[in-house]
This record gives structure tokens, sequence and C-alpha cells, in this order.
């Protein structure tokens, strides 16, 4: 189990039949796994760590709704 993995390939078939056995959170193709952009989500798999962070995820667990009616 990871966090995150890569997988170097020229092979586009190989790339996704690896992306699907990999047990991580995110696979980098041809990239190493020190690649990040806010937008990326970061996140455990199954029992470890604290579900998804990141920008957005984290905004949306921070957020507290309120209704208000006027008549």
């Amino acid at each position: 189990m990871a966090f995150q993995a890569a997988v170097y390939t020229n092979d586009l078939a190989v790339a996704r039949d690896t992306i699907k056995r990999l047990d991580a959170s995110t696979v980098l193709v041809n990239d190493h796994t020190a690649f990040r952009v806010d937008w990326m989500p970061f996140a455990g798999r199954r029992t470890s760590g604290y579900g998804i962070g990141g920008i957005g995820y984290t905004m949306h667990d921070m957020v507290q709704h309120k209704m208000a009616v006027f008549k």
C-alpha cells in the first residue's frame, strides 16, 4: 500500500494495467512521486490516514452550512 507510486513506461497499455494493480492513492506515469499541484488530492488508502486532503477537500471539510429563511 502506498500514498503515491510511479510507473515509467512508453507503453500506454502497461501504464493502465499497472495503475489498476497498484494499491496507491495516486499513480504518476513517467514522473517522480514528488510531483504535486494544489488541486491534487492527498489521500491514504483504506484505514490509513484521515481521509482525503488537499486544498479543495480541506475547504469542503471546513465549511459549515447555515440556512436562513425570510418571509
